[in-house]
């Protein structure tokens, strides 16, 4: 069980990416491919946090994702580790 209040808010938005995704691109194998590397960058990064990563790593794993990933990260998270 996640205890992270910024891990909990950003499983919820990485889920809510994962069913957008294969509602958005449900004909489209590469697209859904993506989709699901992208959400296994999230929980990445999910993990990272709840384990207590230095938070600039975990910055650098955010910056790496692809704009329209980074965007569903919620913005209490993302400046948590990126301000």
């Amino acid at each position: 069980m996640m205890k992270n209040e910024h891990a909990i808010a950003l499983r919820k938005a990485a889920d809510q990416y994962a069913g957008w995704n294969s509602k958005e691109f449900a004909g489209d194998k590469e697209m859904l491919e993506q989709g699901k590397h992208d959400y296994e960058d999230l929980l990445s990064i999910i993990e990272m946090i709840e384990n207590g990563e230095d938070g600039k790593k975990i910055a650098k794993a955010m910056w790496m994702l692809d704009t329209a990933v980074r965007d569903v990260i919620p913005d209490s998270a993302y400046y948590a580790y990126t301000s």
